[in-house]
């Protein structure tokens, strides 16, 4: 005999909530990799960090255009925890408990960390980059501007954003691993 109160849930695709996360991680993570996808690319073709052209390209002017957009993906705090913490409910709902307290803390930190190293990867002496903004690098034949000075600012902003997520990955794990297990019959 069927119990009166108990109803039945639909079932839900965990490839949709997946999908979500994939969405979230690449607006976080893109960028970024797109910074190191251009900064690899001049690796490969042996084009030290400096002022001349790489083999006739001007990929500075890339690399300032990738930089501004990571930068105004990862630079803003609320957003880029909200988004972490969008893929970590997603994660959740893919009943993905340890994908869910590390997405809120690694996705918005990553979008942070991967930029500053490509920036510290690509400065050379004479190019100054500091958190007050003063000189300007010329990085493959193209003025960097704030792009280069902006990775400067990570340290205090990850410092800043660092409690918000770990307290966003403990409390989203620990919801994980109390609801979202497999259930037994």
């Amino acid at each position: 005999m069927k119990n009166l109160f108990e109803t039945e849930q639909p079932a839900h695709d965990p490839r949709i909530s997946m999908r979500v996360w994939y969405l979230c991680a690449a607006v976080l993570l893109g960028p970024s990799l797109l910074v190191w996808t251009l900064r690899l690319l001049a690796l490969a073709l042996a084009c030290a960090p400096g002022t001349p052209l790489c083999h006739g390209m001007s990929l500075g002017g890339g690399m300032r255009a990738l930089l501004d957009i990571a930068w105004f993906v990862g630079d803003n705090t609320f957003v880029a925890l909200m988004i972490g913490f969008a893929a970590s409910i997603a994660a959740l709902f893919a009943r993905k408990p340890l994908l869910a307290g590390l997405s809120v803390l690694l996705l918005p930190m990553g979008a942070l960390v991967l930029p500053k190293y490509a920036v510290a990867l690509s400065t050379y002496k004479g190019c100054p980059v500091n958190d007050a903004g003063i000189g300007d690098c010329l990085l493959w034949g193209s003025h960097m501007g704030m792009s280069f000075h902006r990775a400067a600012l990570v340290p205090g902003l990850v410092y800043g954003m660092f409690p918000y997520a770990f307290a966003l990955a403990i409390m989203t794990g620990v919801i994980g691993f109390l609801f979202c297990r497999g259930r037994t019959a």
